[in-house]
């Protein structure tokens, strides 16, 4: 087993046995397409491994699974997307757990309800404690558990599961025992699963194999049978009365057979807290339990806290709708595939957006990746592409834009933009159009990168007059579009880049956020976007310096409706940088990043943020600027530098580094070839620049020559890793981008949802919470007088 670190499980190895225990406590161990991908990861990954033979499969003490997550149906219901899902990945889930190559065992403590009767139901031996009860809920809501019941009646028989599916009556453990659900029950159970793995640790991984074959072959479950379940399933999920239904009591607490809804503090299952952003998100609710009992009511007079908010709630609903997400969470897209396929994938298949990174990367290369990423991501699963401004290449970006059409790409990042250039406003205005009923659509988004308020209003507003009336010219978009893009900002996510990697100008966060808010909100009244009410709705988000729950937390506090991560990203095991450089990423702390100066803007003294630590690349940038500045051309330099350059930055004689720019311009710029070679400042000019792409290039190899690393960086990976240690993220080789999103969302949630509950205290002026004595703890917002 080489991946043991998950977004919704908690997995160890001990000898032949694996332990994988359902870690979703947020959402009440609920089931959604995450868990269920990983899942089958975990049994695919064991069946094959050569030692593991048994995989022991656990929920949380008090809840081992749920069933299906409602919030995930009511929060598609309410952005107009499908709310059925496909249920074939859950049916072949079970198939894998009853036949795959490995002992099933699971190990049932509280609750098992709809979709986790069915996890237990498919394993081979079922060990409970006497705290464990089962129920199948769903035609309380009109659904069938047809995914569940085959394998149900594999155990128990016919009737027993008629009996449970019909009644949604709750059984207690001695009853699921005597059924045949359980197989042996006892208290602890701990001891019992003890017992029973010191026996079926004596088997082979043969043994096991060639006896897991042979009931594969006494199967009693046919194709029919899964046809039949899969089609029902689709057909129960897709009712719009069942949809209703399930939305209801995510939203509102509300049974369908309740006329209004419970009294505060009566409402059954897990709530949450509204999201801090000025339009709540709707609760997270999994499938309720028909034996749920209700909550006694708090006391008069004293601070009740507020229940515990959900990741889905954090930012804006409109941003998950926008772009087809389940979270309000983006990564930036890193330069040269560093936001690589593995990383897009990984954090769509989540319910996040990913960008992957196009810069310095030849157009094949970014096609072949489209095609990649589509293909590993599961359907409806969205995906980002970096657009970025070329002044030195513009047919390029026209390229990019025209490839980026062709492959139906809904979603741009658009970095190192000062102003709109023509294929921006054609990616913008080709994706508008209006429906059947006269409705708009927009199918192309942008995520505008920003860090001046000046730039951004470029965005803020409509596509310049001139540059439509080109596109209009040329055929490139219609009559329609131009009219609707007038109505519309350019881009409608705007992200305020503060103290982050790469090209930044190291702006705070706690200045930028508000500027740019005042100014979506002026610009917004002098354009009149109210009339078109979200359609034209300007998100702003934040990225730079988050890397912890503390400053996602700060950024949400700023008004940040999305989050976007970067350097976080740039450690991950599907990061498409080397190990050498990940190493060196791993021991990071937060002052070790420094500004260098920009090799793709070297004349006008850009700036990039960079690793400092380990390596010489800051300096040696700067004392390449600094003789750039100083001297005319090559031939000025003295020969004590000249020698320093040649023999300890560039490795080779500035002679063959001209050579070898030299053949670069004449295939790639012919034209400007001749005005470089009659100026000895632009020669010298694209001499040093050779350095910044040879650092890069040896940093993504993984030379020895470390010293001179070219790693874009910023002081939040410094800040994760503090968070981090002493964790099972702590080594890079087991942090997974997609799992590092979702703590970071989930402990977010959680530090949110106790600030408020200082904030509750202190209103009903009672002794706030006491804070946490561990280091690095939250402290609450205020102390009470």
């Amino acid at each position: 087993m080489d991946r043991l670190t998950y977004s919704t499980l908690r997995v160890r190895e001990q000898g032949s046995v694996l332990f994988a225990q359902i870690h979703r406590p947020e959402a009440g161990n609920a089931i959604n397409a995450t868990l269920v991908h990983e899942l089958d990861d975990v049994f695919t990954r064991a069946a094959r491994a050569e030692h593991t033979t048994v995989v022991v499969l656990e929920g949380l003490p008090e809840v081992f699974c749920f069933g299906a997550d409602f919030g995930v149906i009511s929060d598609a219901a309410r952005s107009g997307r499908d709310t059925s899902f496909d249920p074939e990945p859950m049916y072949e889930l079970f198939r894998r757990m009853a036949y795959a190559d490995v002992l099933t065992v699971a190990h049932v403590r509280g609750k098992a309800n709809a979709g986790g009767v069915g996890l237990v139901a498919a394993c081979d031996v079922v060990i409970a404690d006497e705290s464990a009860t089962f129920s199948l809920s769903e035609l309380l809501f009109g659904l069938i558990p047809a995914v569940v019941l085959p394998y149900l009646i594999r155990r128990t028989g016919f009737q027993r599961a008629h009996y449970l599916a019909a009644t949604t009556q709750t059984v207690d453990a001695r009853q699921a025992h005597e059924w045949g659900l359980v197989d042996a029950l006892g208290t602890p159970s701990d001891a019992l699963l003890r017992r029973h793995l010191q026996r079926l640790g004596r088997l082979s991984k043969k043994g096991v194999t060639r006896y897991k074959a042979y009931l594969r072959e006494l199967s009693p479950l046919t194709e029919h049978t899964k046809d039949v379940a899969l089609a029902t399933n689709r057909q129960v999920f897709g009712d719009p009365d069942n949809v209703r239904a399930i939305r209801r009591y995510a939203e509102e607490g509300v049974f369908p057979w309740e006329s209004t809804p419970p009294k505060p503090g009566t409402a059954p299952g897990p709530a949450t807290a509204p999201a801090p952003a000025a339009r709540p998100a709707p609760p997270t609710r999994p499938q309720p339990s028909p034996s749920e009992t209700t909550v006694e009511p708090q006391p008069p007079h004293s601070a009740t806290p507020p229940p515990a908010l959900s990741p889905r709630a954090l930012g804006s609903p409109h941003f998950r709708a926008a772009h087809g997400v389940d979270y309000a969470y983006a990564a930036g897209a890193m330069y040269k595939g560093i936001a690589s396929v593995d990383l897009v994938t990984a954090l769509g298949n989540a319910g996040m957006l990913g960008f992957f990174g196009t810069g310095g990367l030849p157009l094949d290369e970014v096609e072949d990746a489209i095609t990649r990423i589509r293909k590993g991501l599961d359907p409806g699963r969205a995906f980002g592409m970096n657009l970025l401004n070329n002044p030195d290449d513009p047919d390029l970006e026209a390229r990019t834009v025209e490839l980026y059409l062709r492959h139906g790409v809904r979603s741009v990042e658009a970095s190192a933009y000062l102003r709109p250039t023509l294929p921006l406003v054609h990616y913008r205005l080709a994706g508008l159009g209006t429906d059947a009923e006269g409705r708009l659509r927009q199918d192309h988004h942008i995520i505008a990168k920003v860090s001046r308020t000046e730039v951004a209003e470029h965005f803020l507003r409509p596509a310049p007059e001139p540059l439509v009336r080109r596109l209009l010219d040329d055929g490139l978009i219609t009559p329609e579009q131009a009219a609707l893009g007038a109505r519309l900002p350019l881009a409608q996510d705007l992200c305020v880049e503060a103290d982050s990697a790469g090209h930044t100008d190291g702006g705070n966060a706690y200045v930028l956020m508000p500027a740019m808010r005042a100014l979506r909100d002026r610009v917004s009244r002098e354009q009149g976007y109210a009339a078109e009410g979200e359609q034209a709705a300007v998100r702003v988000g934040a990225a730079g310096g988050i890397g912890t729950p503390d400053a996602a937390l700060a950024a949400l506090t700023l008004g940040a409706e999305f989050l976007v991560t970067g350097s976080i990203n740039q450690c991950t095991v599907e990061a498409g940088t080397s190990d050498a450089v990940k190493d060196l990423l791993q021991g990071l702390g937060v002052h070790d990043t420094e500004y260098a100066p920009a090799g793709d803007m070297f004349e006008v003294g850009a700036r990039v943020q960079a690793v400092r630590k380990s390596t010489f690349f800051p300096a040696r940038a700067q004392k390449l600027y600094e003789l750039y500045v100083r001297h005319d051309s090559l031939d000025d330099l003295d020969p004590r530098t000249r020698a320093t350059l040649e023999t300890k930055y560039f490795k080779r004689s500035l002679d063959e580094v001209w050579e070898e720019t030299r053949a670069y311009l004449a295939r790639r710029f012919p034209a400007r070839l001749a005005d470089v070679e009659r100026s000895p400042k632009q020669k010298m000019a694209h001499v040093f620049r050779w350095y910044f792409v040879h650092s890069t290039r040896l940093a993504l190899r993984g030379a020895d020559q470390r010293v001179d690393y070219q790693i874009h960086c910023g002081p939040a990976l410094g800040a994760f890793n503090a968070w981090v240690r002493g964790t099972d993220l702590e080594p890079w080789r087991g942090r997974r981008v997609d799992v590092i999103a979702e703590r970071l969302l989930r402990e977010t949630a959680a530090l949110l949802t106790e600030r408020l509950a200082a904030y509750g205290a202190l209103a009903a002026d009672s002794t706030p919470p006491t804070p946490p004595t561990a280091p690095g703890g939250p402290a609450p917002l205020a102390t009470a007088e």
